[in-house]
């Protein structure tokens, strides 16, 4: 059981928290923005023993100390993504230019007093939290491939390669949109080996990803995750897995995390995975008998847990704007 329950101050008020969860293999957090879907994966987050993101552990949960967060669930290893928030351009234009910060203040500190090296110390330690905050994807990937073995990622990568087979099957026999499958990465030293199985394009050594190499960074961490949780409880913790997805792309990437939930059960795995999203898309995907979908909403007063998706075609929120597109008509 995950629990949060408490208030936030949000501006000029104080919002309640109710939420209570049972998570799955896969989790699904749906529902409007502000309804503590986020507040969720941090939660799970702070209770890891071990975590692989951008957040630092005294960072994870300031502003929320009127919030309490119990997870009665062992979690030995937590990988947060946000997809939405690819930052290796930005990291990789400044990383020398921190180098370089780093290696002036370290030559100061030979020089100065030793009242004064107290102040380069903060520096230099600054200078080390900015670094960490904008760790580029390609960090976490490698620190999470390390993580992992090579028998089960190549396991993950059989689930995936035989879903995109079933999906072309499907496209071929009834004339369908057959753009489903995002570009494959693979995080090797010297940066990203890169794979388009439509046009056969590949090249390795990639070390800027535009906004295009999203889906590709998620289900690149759906893989190492799944190689990752031999032995051990690993959640992997998404924001906005559909981030820059075409609609069907977005949902064969929640079929590919609902089709390692059904490999990981059988083999023993504790691999998870929980997903903040908004789309009707990856949450179908994604359905699946080791999947629970939660609705998360919010009133004047509080956020807290609507109700859990039963599987059928409606979806509350998701499905509504076909409703609001037929009743506003004038």
């Amino acid at each position: 059981m995950i629990s949060l329950k408490g208030k936030l101050t949000y501006g000029n008020k104080e919002i309640g928290v109710d939420i209570e969860i049972e998570p799955a293999r896969v989790t699904l957090l749906t529902g409007p923005n502000l309804t503590g879907k986020s507040l969720v994966l941090r939660c799970i987050y702070k209770m890891a023993t071990k975590q692989l993101g951008r957040f630092k552990r005294d960072q994870i949960w300031q502003g929320l100390e009127g919030v309490r967060c119990d997870v009665d669930n062992k979690i030995d290893l937590a990988i947060y993504v946000d997809a939405y928030r690819t930052s290796i351009q930005l990291y990789e234009y400044i990383r020398d230019e921190f180098a370089e910060i780093l290696r002036l203040t370290k030559s100061l500190e030979q020089i100065i007093k030793s009242d004064e090296q107290a102040i380069v110390g903060q520096i230099s330690g600054r200078v080390e939290d900015v670094r960490h905050i904008l760790k580029a994807d390609h960090d976490l990937a490698r620190e999470t491939r390390i993580d992992g073995n090579d028998f089960a990622i190549r396991e993950a990568l059989d689930v995936l390669y035989q879903l995109k087979d079933m999906y072309a099957r499907v496209a071929a026999e009834h004339d369908l949109f057959d753009d489903f499958l995002p570009l494959l990465l693979s995080a090797e030293e010297g940066g990203f080996a890169w794979r388009d199985f439509k046009t056969g394009a590949r090249g390795r050594g990639l070390v800027e990803l535009s906004t295009a190499y999203a889906p590709a960074l998620v289900a690149m961490f759906m893989i190492y995750s799944y190689g990752a949780s031999e032995g051990r409880e690993v959640y992997l913790l998404v924001e906005e897995p559909e981030a820059h997805a075409h609609p069907v792309m977005a949902h064969f990437l929640g079929r590919l995390a609902a089709k390692l939930a059904e490999r990981a059960e059988e083999a023993g795995l504790g691999f998870h995975a929980v997903f903040a999203t908004h789309s009707l898309d990856f949450l179908m995907g994604a359905h699946g008998k080791h999947s629970k979908a939660y609705i998360l909403r919010r009133t004047a007063e509080k956020v807290y847990v609507q109700g859990v998706w039963d599987g059928r075609g409606y979806v509350p929120g998701l499905s509504d704007p076909g409703a609001y597109e037929v009743l506003t008509r004038t």
